[in-house]
């Protein structure tokens, strides 16, 4: 059974090569309300720039609803 880590690392990966819908699907199948509040903590581990963090997330959640919401 795979961790909370391992599929936050996987939702992860999807963003990083563009495969959104297959993002999406994954964070709908992830405790979603739990979702957004760890993966900021999750992009923490990852960059220390802020910068980067920030990009990532917003990415994240505006394709998330873009896609969501078609």
């Amino acid at each position: 059974m795979e961790t909370n880590t391992q599929k936050m690392e996987q939702i992860h990966m999807s963003l990083v090569n563009g495969q959104r819908q297959q993002m999406v699907e994954q964070i709908d199948e992830y405790i979603l309300y739990d979702f957004w509040a760890e993966y900021a903590v999750y992009l923490e581990s990852l960059y220390s720039d802020p910068d980067a963090r920030w990009e990532y997330f917003t990415d994240a959640t505006i394709s998330y609803h873009r896609i969501k919401n078609r």
